[in-house]
């Protein structure tokens, strides 16, 4: 059964004044032109200040990045962008645009061993090839001490106040009301390559998704109309900006309807998702969003806060997407923050892939009605709406490709302007565009990206789901489900009966099947190695959980340490990979029933970040700031206390030793932004986040700290002065 948008009901256009645009660089110069003095984006910093550009100057400034991007040749090709969060990177952005030169966003690597992201950055540098890297300054430096692999080819650190060679009568100053400058010769064209959007999945095996300017106008105005954004809305987002929700729906699309957006920092939003509620407050917010862990982890922190003054009334638009929506969450969440003035209504489930630009379907939440449950013991579902203008939604048997009745399960396919021609360069049966566009290699690797559907290509999603009155309920991804006897059962059901509200173990877990001769269904789940009970007793509570929720037997449980179980980058398990390293034995720290863990205290070896060196290079400045008080030694002991105290209540162990990993008791990138917030608020003194994770242990932390704090002229006395103070009045913030 298929369903467009366009059948569901009429929307507007979402054209700005009835416009129309061939490129986002066109829209871009019309914006300059038409509103040159008004506000484009607005930074916040950790520190409380604000960073504001307006579409003139913004333009000025991608036009000399634009400058340097295009020397040598009128079609530069691909351009990978290494910025934090920030104005420069919506610069770069917005110059490459201009310039025709497909965009490259991705995450900056960091100078620690092994470290994710920095192996993506490798294999994402290899597989698009880029004929320029803009890098901010700092960035730059860091790249210095990675190898990259591949050779680098030129970095471009354009400064931001300086114009560079290029038209003449070029001005060098961003004033208001000056005249701008000449557009590029050449701008690019509705069919042109605008971004290359890696997606969040295989570490190893990145996917640049292929996005014209076409696709991203039309899902730009497809979710201009499903949000019913105008030129009054006013927006903040903590998102990252290096793809999808934060990038299309944060960065570019406001620019299409006119309206100012202030963007935060990931981090910032991590150590204190509160900060994100007092932004909506102050600037009277009417659109802001995230995915669904945002909004438990701001219900979360808001345990034991003084809300008194936050005001959400104007919130209209509170999208959630880009994971499972959860009718629990929401419900907390609105139950929570009601007497802030916050409506139910206000929430807006969505779903979208890369694939597909962004968004697909969406709509406001009705939380009057009754929850969707397909079959006995699975998850409610929440209906993630009809589909957005122009796009056509199909749910059909994947072993056929034959279209499916309202309410029969099947795999999700769409079609529509939004959707890519393919991976960069994809190989495959599915390659694209190879008759019109013979420079361009375009595809499916796999072969598996599209599917045909009455004669006509439709981007075959992976996600499983089912129409129900025209509204789309996802329900899981097709390689996820287990045939239990018969019976279909998705991985996230049993996962979600086996950990929800389970003392015994961690909330990650992957559930997956193997031939032993006969199917065997295994549940991978996460313990914290402080812990009561035996092996025996807590596989036995797993089994009787799923068994009672879902129907299915476990036939074996497997006990794994802390971070055993592989996600992707953005946070999702990687039940495939679970599955292979579980078959191969290795499933890292996994414990089958009844046998030991191995985990425990004890030793800690050197973290291997750099940290570590860098605090004994940094003693000199540590020891001249205690020159006339206590030793660094005589204070990070009772600061490692503390910290390991603030350690173990975030990661809900009893107990944590100044010598033990954060990892090995389940810390987390979101528990490091808590212990950073938690210690910041007890001392008074900046505490990175990057801190927290790069160090090891409390020890390692509490050294790094004092050094850190010496070198912003904070000595050792005035640390201990803080921590017997703390001693003595305890105040609120220093436990959870």
């Amino acid at each position: 059964m298929a369903l467009t948008g366009s059948q569901r009901r009429h929307r507007p256009s979402g054209h700005q004044g009835g416009q129309t645009y061939a490129s986002l660089a066109r829209l871009l110069l019309d914006r300059a032109q038409g509103l040159p003095d008004s506000t484009a984006y607005e930074f916040l910093h950790s520190d409380g200040t604000v960073d504001t550009i307006s579409y003139g100057t913004l333009y000025e400034r991608a036009a000399e990045v634009a400058a340097q991007v295009a020397l040598g040749g009128d079609r530069p090709g691909p351009v990978l962008l290494l910025y934090p969060p920030g104005l420069g990177f919506v610069t770069a952005l917005w110059g490459c645009l201009l310039a025709g030169a497909p965009a490259v966003p991705a995450y900056p690597p960091l100078p620690r061993p092994g470290d994710r992201g920095t192996i993506r950055f490798r294999h994402i540098l290899a597989d698009v090839r880029p004929s320029h890297v803009l890098v901010d300054p700092f960035i730059r430096d860091v790249l210095a001490d990675i190898d990259a692999g591949p050779a680098l080819p030129s970095l471009l650190c354009p400064d931001p106040g300086t114009a560079v060679g290029g038209e003449a009568g070029r001005p060098t100053a961003f004033g208001r009301g000056q005249t701008i400058a000449a557009p590029p010769r050449v701008l690019p064209g509705t069919d042109d390559v605008a971004l290359v959007q890696y997606t969040s999945g295989s570490t190893s095996d990145p996917k640049g998704v292929v996005l014209r300017h076409s696709n991203l106008l039309h899902n730009m105005r497809a979710i201009t109309e499903v949000f019913g954004l105008n030129e009054d809305t006013r927006a903040v987002s903590w998102l990252p900006p290096y793809h999808d929700m934060g990038l299309i729906g944060c960065i570019l699309t406001p620019v299409l309807v006119g309206f100012p957006i202030r963007l935060m920092s990931p981090l910032d939003f991590l150590k204190s998702p509160l900060s994100w509620l007092r932004q909506i407050s102050t600037l009277q917010v009417t659109a802001a969003g995230g995915p669904n862990f945002a909004y438990d982890l701001c219900v979360r922190r808001a345990r034991n806060e003084d809300l008194q003054d936050l005001d959400l009334s104007s919130w209209k638009v509170a999208f959630n997407g880009a994971e499972p929506v959860q009718r629990r969450t929401m419900e907390e969440f609105a139950r929570r923050f009601a007497p802030h003035g916050f409506r139910p209504s206000a929430f807006l489930p969505c779903y979208g892939l890369a694939e597909a630009t962004l968004i697909a379907t969406g709509h406001h939440w009705d939380p009057t009605e009754p929850d969707d449950t397909p079959a006995p013991g699975a998850a409610p579902r929440v209906s993630c709406g009809p589909a957005a203008g122009g796009t056509s939604v199909a749910v059909v048997d994947p072993a056929d490709g034959r279209p499916l009745s309202d309410g029969e399960e099947g795999e999700i396919w769409l079609r529509g302007p939004s959707i890519t021609d393919g991976y960069w360069n994809g190989t495959g049966a599915s390659r694209t565009g190879s008759a019109d566009r013979p420079g361009e290699a375009f595809g499916d690797r796999s072969g598996e990206l599209f599917g045909d559907l009455d004669g006509l290509r439709h981007l075959r999603t992976g996600d499983l789901g089912y129409l129900r009155d025209g509204e789309l309920f996802v329900t899981g991804r097709r390689k996820d489900v287990l045939v239990h006897r018969g019976v279909n059962h998705h991985a996230h059901d049993i996962e979600s009966a086996a950990v929800r509200g389970n003392p015994h173990v961690r909330p990650t877990a992957a559930a997956f099947m193997v031939e032993d001769p006969e199917p065997v269904v295994v549940l991978a789940v996460e313990r914290p190695p402080a812990r009561a009970g035996t092996d025996e007793e807590t596989a036995r509570v797993l089994r009787t959980r799923v068994l009672e929720a879902t129907g299915v037997r476990l036939d074996v449980v497997v006990l794994c340490a802390p971070r055993a179980i592989p996600k992707t980058t953005s946070g999702k398990v990687q039940r495939t990979l679970a599955r292979d390293r579980f078959l191969a034995g290795e499933l890292d720290g996994a414990v089958t029933i009844g046998a030991p863990t191995g985990l425990g205290g004890g030793s800690v070896e050197p973290n291997g970040s750099g940290l570590a060196d860098g605090d004994r290079g940094s003693a000199a400045a540590s020891a001249s700031a205690s020159a006339s008080g206590p030793s660094v030694a005589e204070v990070a002991e009772p600061l490692s206390t503390l910290v390991a105290g603030v350690f173990a209540g975030v990661c809900e162990v009893p107990e944590c030793g100044t010598d033990q990993r954060l990892a090995d008791i389940g810390g987390d990138s979101i528990r490091a932004a808590e212990i950073a917030a938690i210690v910041e608020r007890a001392m008074d003194l900046p505490v990175p986040i990057e801190s927290v994770l790069a160090t090891a242990t409390p020890d390692a932390l509490a050294r790094h700290l004092l050094t850190h704090w010496a070198e912003q002229g904070v000595g050792t006395p005035s640390v201990l002065g803080r921590l017997e103070e703390l001693s003595m009045t305890a105040p609120e913030g220093t436990t959870l």
